[in-house]
């Protein structure tokens, strides 16, 4: 009992300063200098993904985000993780696409939306309001139940 409570206190802690409501507007260059928006596609939901390269969870979590990429649109923002030579050469070895990778080596998008841990993601739905946030591990499956809840 001990235990789940510790877990419920430390993601209440880490979602505290979370960015609710409209989510932020944003346009950034990805990793293969296409130029990108936050804003959700029409009928479509919005997954925009915080991660790190030190971070172990988001190495697990990284083939559920790149098969989630091939049906929606996904926003991979790489926190802190080095120079953009860096997280290329990171993206190559982790069979990751860099057309949707976004370098917020400063942190400034990640202190836009509140983020203080990894992986974070944001379930934005097409009229640009935050549905869903989570902090950590999600499953393939409970991705595409979320994206699909908020595409509704």
């Amino acid at each position: 009992m001990m235990v789940i409570l510790a877990v419920f206190v430390v993601r209440a802690w880490q979602q505290q300063n979370l960015t609710t409501g409209v989510a932020p507007s944003f346009t950034s260059k990805t990793l293969s200098g296409d130029t990108i928006n936050s804003k959700p596609l029409p009928n479509q939901a919005l997954l925009i993904h915080f991660w790190a390269t030190w971070c172990g969870i988001c190495a697990l979590e990284n083939d559920n985000i790149q098969a989630l990429s091939k049906d929606y649109k996904v926003l991979n923002i790489a926190m802190q993780s080095g120079t953009n030579a860096e997280l290329i050469k990171y993206a190559n070895e982790h069979n990751m696409r860099f057309d949707n990778i976004i370098n917020d080596n400063s942190g400034s998008l990640a202190k836009l939306f509140g983020v203080r841990a990894t992986p974070s993601s944001f379930f934005i739905n097409p009229k640009g309001h935050i549905q869903f946030v989570e902090v950590g591990y999600v499953t393939t499956l409970g991705y595409k139940i979320r994206l699909w809840w908020v595409g509704l």
